[in-house]
């Protein structure tokens, strides 16, 4: 390992909105950094230029000469650690650290570390609201908003932060007050080598961690750690003691800690089962780091979630319109299709597709079958989805498409739900992109 001292060289791997908050800290800190980004003109160029034109700037490709004279690499998480000259760096001795190991070395406040295939940004901004009700001073960010080195500019009491495997990849143990991974399921095998090594590299953010909460409802959220470490579950089904799950009293259910019961499930403000499950994650980190039940309580009653994550944008003579744009794996679509097919009083009808990242749709048969009328299927690759599915499917190439074919399927009652299960790539900027066309579609037409 490398010793950092004084005249350390710290070369920024990937510029962007993290990499220039990394500019800035270490910058600030006195430390000797340069920039390298494979892209000709990355994000956040002529921002680095006019602050820093002192810092040295290499772009259009990785230069393995300048890489072999950085002492540390600070990766941003958009550059897999696979590449061959970031793996000829390390082999020449090169320390690997990223914004979240700054940052967390850096913080002198408590911390909570949130990540999960899905319900991360959901569970992520819900922990930040019952922190502004309970008063305590707070920062949220990492994948989620601001990068994490931003962070620092705000002394708070307590961080925040939504973590992506991409990001766990690039850190050592972190010592996180409490540490969370809610669910696992397959994305991103485009990147990783094997579904193993994905549920693996989010276990990393348990590593040194002082409380653990996990989902006991997925076994591949169990963490592995030395005993002493205290751990919490939270999940649908009944708890034992000092555990969080749901209940039953005079018939009806209630979310509870042990045999303490909170407040009813009917009063959990989102919609849908799976959002039960995200309201006893929130509430079991919030009690594992110390907030106020009341606020806690408060919150879970109150907040509205965010945009397109099983956004509800309207109604049409009668039928919902679900926007879950932010559904880009096999396991969100499951959630958002499970939790709220047992909810709603009519059938679903499921819009889905764009680029697969080489998922199995196969376990969306299932559900598929049972809980909706009908999928339309959309994009890129929607013959391998389509083939998955059990039930009435029907291929079209675009959303818009979809949309025309389930409005004219559905009743009221109903709710038409895009989850795509996949990247948006193919025919959108992004899921926000996509998520405002649905959402457009629904607006004009009210």
């Amino acid at each position: 390992m490398t010793l950092i001292t004084a005249d350390t060289h710290y070369l920024i791997v990937g510029l962007g909105a993290t990499g220039l908050s990394c500019v800035r800290y270490l910058h600030a800190q006195g430390k000797l950094c340069a920039v390298i980004d494979s892209r000709p003109s990355p994000p956040g160029l002529d921002a680095l230029r006019a602050e820093f034109p002192d810092v040295e700037v290499t772009l259009g490709g990785f230069d393995a000469r300048v890489m072999a004279q950085a002492d540390v690499l600070v990766m941003s998480p958009g550059v897999p650690l696979s590449t061959p000259e970031v793996q000829a760096a390390l082999a020449n001795g090169a320390h690997l650290s990223s914004d979240i190991e700054l940052f967390c070395k850096a913080h002198q406040g408590r911390t909570v570390l949130i990540t999960g295939s899905n319900a991360k940004s959901t569970v992520t901004s819900w922990l930040a609201d019952v922190a502004r009700r309970a008063r305590v001073s707070y920062v949220v960010g990492g994948n989620l908003g601001q990068p994490a080195l931003s962070l620092l500019e705000q002394p708070a009491e307590l961080a925040i932060l939504e973590l992506s495997s991409f990001q766990l990849e690039l850190v050592g143990p972190l010592r996180a007050d409490v540490a969370t991974v809610l669910n696992v399921s397959e994305d991103h095998l485009d990147r990783y080598s094997s579904f193993a090594a994905y549920q693996q590299t989010k276990q990393r953010i348990y590593f040194g961690c002082r409380h653990a909460v996990f989902n006991r409802d997925d076994a591949l959220t169990s963490p592995l750690l030395p005993t002493g470490v205290q751990q919490t579950s939270f999940g649908l089904s009944e708890p034992d003691l000092n555990q969080f799950g749901m209940i039953v009293r005079d018939g009806e259910a209630w979310l509870a800690c042990g045999r303490d019961a909170w407040l009813k499930a009917a009063e959990v403000a989102l919609p849908g089962r799976h959002n039960r499950g995200n309201a006893l994650a929130v509430i079991a980190l919030a009690t594992a780091i110390g907030l106020d039940r009341e606020a806690i309580v408060a919150s879970v009653r109150d907040f509205k979630g965010l945009l397109h994550r099983c956004e509800p944008v309207g109604s049409i003579d009668g039928v919902l319109y679900v926007n879950d744009s932010k559904g880009t794996n096999v396991g969100a679509t499951l959630a958002a299709v499970d939790g709220l097919g047992s909810d709603q009083p009519g059938r679903l009808i499921l819009l889905l597709g764009g680029q697969g990242k080489g998922a199995d749709f196969s376990s969306l048969r299932e559900p598929v079958a049972t809980l909706c009328k009908s999928s339309w299927v959309f994009g890129q690759d929607q013959v391998q989805i389509a083939k998955a599915l059990a039930g009435e499917v029907h291929c079209v190439e675009t959303l818009e498409q979809a949309l025309a074919g389930a409005s004219a399927q559905a009743m009221a009652g109903d709710t038409v739900l895009l989850s795509p299960a996949c990247a948006s790539f193919d025919q959108f900027t992004d899921f926000q992109h996509r998520g405002d066309v649905f959402r457009s579609w629904v607006e004009a037409r009210q």
